[in-house]
């Protein structure tokens, strides 16, 4: 019996839409009109993918069966389409819906449902939504897998970028293009950063949640186990507690190499002397010399410390410590330390004695500084 006769269910003609080709581009054009993420897209990208849909969708309930595992397939692959088109899952959601409502409003207003019962039209529309409900599921599985992909890909790209920044290997060309493709100011102005951390992990989604620190201002990986990247240099907000974080220079994309050995020379003296937090090199001085030269920390520590008898010399060279931060003033030094300013002389005087040196000489002054904070550094009394 035919699908007129009556004496059988009802079924849709898989003509109920008209011309396919046609429908697509009246669906398309209204999906740019009404949905932001579409409007950028040519509609030659999403046509053939919206009459295929469309066509399996109608199929499926003029059959009056459950979608098979190749119309599936092809409903995820709709979905991964739209994830590398670069359309968010809640706008394909829209567009779906939209979809589907014009085919139904399509179909309700055919005349050959003119003349049916509307139970018969109902049966049928239930038909359409169940098949187009499993639709549903499946593109957005596919939507889904594509854009974890496409974030691994993304991933990937990024960190083999900063790695190629750290390394300063690339030439200028190839470096431009491996920033435009994961969004990076090809003219901005950048500063480089390494953050020395116990929670790498959480650092780096920390960080990339700062709008200084993603694209088009920045990039952000885990490299060695420290996150690195580049940033916008105006970006002086603070990490969590426990991270040091190094910034080097503001330099633009090529000058980043040296940017970020500056940054990784100030995020480990950081680290060494304990400062957590976000530091420059201006910042913490000349301590990233202290980290570095040891031949001079050495020679400084022989001159000044070791002619101390390791009975008093605690005391003595913390009053010397606090003496030289307050200006060398001794009245602050003992309300700094809580001590009479008698017992604060005595052990300044003490300290002159034994190393026959002036802490009055500004030259002394900063040497014995130097040698506190080599003695600092190496006495683990610092972060290590």
């Amino acid at each position: 019996m035919s699908d007129d006769d009556g004496a059988t269910r009802p079924r849709l003609r898989p003509s109920a839409i008209g011309d396919p080709g046609a429908f697509a581009e009246h669906v398309c054009h209204r999906l740019q009109r009404e949905i932001p993420a579409y409007r950028g897209i040519a509609a030659s990208a999403l046509v053939p993918s919206i009459a295929d849909a469309v066509d399996r969708l109608i199929s499926a309930t003029s059959a009056d069966r459950p979608l098979d595992e190749q119309e599936l397939a092809d409903f995820r692959a709709y979905g991964a389409l739209r994830a590398e088109l670069g359309v968010p899952l809640d706008a394909m959601l829209r567009g779906w819906q939209i979809v589907v409502g014009e085919v139904i409003e399509r179909i309700g207003t055919s005349e050959h449902w003119a003349t049916r019962p509307g139970a018969a039209l109902m049966s049928v529309l239930a038909a359409l939504l169940r098949a187009s409900d499993a639709a549903t599921v499946a593109y957005s599985s596919g939507h889904r897998e594509a854009e974890a992909q496409i974030t691994r890909r993304l991933d990937t790209r990024r960190d083999d970028m900063v790695r190629a920044l750290a390394e300063g290997a690339l030439p200028a060309g190839e470096l431009r293009r491996r920033a435009q493709y994961i969004g990076l100011r090809l003219d901005g102005a950048y500063a480089a950063f390494r953050a020395i951390t116990d929670e790498p992990e959480h650092t780096e989604w920390e960080l990339r949640q700062r709008p200084g620190f993603r694209p088009p201002r920045g990039v952000v990986a885990i490299l060695d186990r420290d996150v690195v990247g580049i940033c916008d240099p105006h970006d002086d907000s603070a990490p969590s507690a426990g991270v040091f974080l190094g910034v080097g220079p503001a330099c633009p994309l090529e000058g980043v190499p040296r940017s970020l050995r500056v940054a990784g020379r100030v995020a480990e003296t950081a680290r060494l002397f304990g400062r957590a937090g976000r530091h420059t090199l201006t910042d913490l001085g000349v301590l990233p010399a202290v980290v570095g030269d040891s031949d001079v920390g050495s020679a400084l520590l022989l001159r000044y410390i070791t002619p101390l008898d390791d009975a008093e010399a605690g005391s003595i060279l913390d009053t010397v410590d606090a003496y030289i931060a307050a200006g060398l003033n001794a009245s602050e030094t003992g309300h700094r330390l809580y001590l009479h300013h008698n017992t604060v002389r005595y052990r300044l005087s003490r300290f002159e004695e034994l190393t026959g040196a002036s802490l009055k000489d500004p030259h002394v002054a900063q040497q014995v500084w130097w040698a506190l904070r080599y003695r600092e550094l190496n006495s683990g009394a610092a972060e290590s």
